[in-house]
């Protein structure tokens, strides 16, 4: 009555595998558009606030642009700001 059945195991077919190389792909596309996104966001933060600072020269907005900038190169090492730049 509750006897046991004998199950094959299961067997991954080329479709299954072609799917999950697939996804993989889709992943890693979706994190590369992520990474490409936070960058662009961040250097269009960085922008502004350089533009505000250009105007201001409030030493606080100096501190956020040095942030963002090295966020920006960890983000994209080939990023590069002078952050010798005159008060």
């Amino acid at each position: 009555m509750f006897g046991r059945h004998h199950e094959r195991p299961l067997s991954v077919s080329r479709d299954d595998e072609g799917s999950e190389a697939r996804f993989r792909r889709f992943l890693q596309d979706l994190h590369t558009y992520e990474r490409h996104m936070t960058f662009e966001t961040t250097r269009d933060a960085f922008l502004d606030l350089y533009s505000a600072w250009l105007k201001t020269r409030e030493p606080w907005l100096k501190i956020q642009l040095v942030m963002l900038a090295f966020e920006l190169h960890r983000l994209n090492p080939e990023f590069q700001f002078d952050l010798n730049f005159a008060d």
